[in-house]
């Protein structure tokens, strides 16, 4: 079982169901020189495994500065409060989804489904609109709001000096009333992540595809699934 996976300059998978905890999604960290960006917290409020990958490649977890939560299910959201105690990072999400983060709410996080409790956390920054940037280092990461799994989920495009990066985690559903999933958003957000640059598709759950042909196929066939084109 690999501990961490390279997937481009300074962009590294540290965890996953199969890496870390069952269950984890998968969760992505970004060397940004200075600080460390993380892409998803896990599942597991024992962030012990992931905190051992990181430095397996040689960084500090003491150096996240920033966690970027795409959507509030606990999968997603279930180790935030432990990197934000103990490493002192900001968390980021978008508004849409942050009440279900500080609140706990078992539906809306998808709790129930797991048999188990989120730990409630704070949202540092609520990101609000269609899109914008966030500076972390010497990184700039672009956030792309992207409604219909959750009301409040976001992708991330990363620019890299070994080409681009889009973080779309769950962009293959599902959709649920329980998590006020829309499909109608989620086609409309699915087209719109296809027409973006990027080299690179870090998914939440099922798997890194590239290059950028392969990853546009995979995010059509999750349209096709659903009887959307």
């Amino acid at each position: 079982m690999k501990q961490t996976v390279r997937i481009l300059p300074g962009v590294y998978m540290v965890g996953s169901s199969d890496m870390t905890s069952s269950g984890d999604c998968m969760v992505y960290l970004v060397d940004c020189t200075s600080e460390l960006a993380l892409i998803d917290a896990g599942v597991n409020p024992n962030i012990d495994m992931i905190g051992s990958n990181i430095r397996s490649l040689g960084l500090e977890p003491n150096n996240i500065s920033t966690l970027f939560v795409t959507h509030c299910h606990i999968d997603h959201a279930g180790g935030a409060t432990s990197f934000r105690t103990r490493y002192g990072c900001k968390t980021i999400a978008h508004k849409l989804d942050s009440n279900a983060i500080e609140q706990a709410d078992s539906y809306l996080t998808g709790a129930f489904l797991y048999r188990r409790d989120l730990i409630q956390c704070e949202v540092d920054v609520k990101l609000s609109g269609s899109d914008g940037k966030i500076r972390v280092g010497d990184k700039t990461f672009r956030w792309i709001h992207t409604p219909g799994h959750t009301p409040g989920s976001i992708a991330i495009l990363l620019n890299t000096s070994g080409g681009n990066i889009l973080f779309a985690q769950d962009i293959h559903g599902p959709f649920m009333p329980e998590f006020n999933s829309k499909i109608s958003d989620w086609v409309k957000s699915a087209k719109k992540l296809i027409k973006l640059d990027f080299d690179v598709l870090g998914e939440g759950h099922f798997g890194i595809f590239r290059p950028q042909d392969k990853a546009v196929e995979y995010i059509k066939s999750c349209l096709t699934r659903y009887g959307y084109r």
